[in-house]
């Protein structure tokens, strides 16, 4: 009997298959901590922090190389809101 070459990779590769597929287990990434601050961005910025990125409304504050994140939202937007704020929380 003459055997073609689909007869005698099919076997390897049914059993290289599930090998194959299994990727190893990716490491849990840790939390990092972000803790409220009650100071809108504009008194962290009168207050001696400076912006050091900008990502639409996200910004990243620095002062003595501790870094504070902030959200700003404008005023009026769907929410229809009367003023700007900001929300922002220590990294470090």
């Amino acid at each position: 009997m003459r055997r073609t070459l689909s007869h005698t990779l099919l076997p390897l590769i049914l059993v290289a298959g599930p090998a194959v597929a299994q990727a190893p287990a990716v490491p849990p990434r840790p939390a990092t901590t972000w803790v409220p601050v009650e100071e809108p961005m504009s008194v962290l910025l009168n207050g001696g922090h400076r912006i050091v990125s900008a990502s639409g409304p996200s910004f990243t504050l620095e002062r003595g190389g501790k870094y504070v994140v902030c959200e700003v939202r404008p005023a009026g937007g769907m929410r229809g809101a009367a003023e700007t704020t900001s929300t922002c929380h220590r990294v470090n």
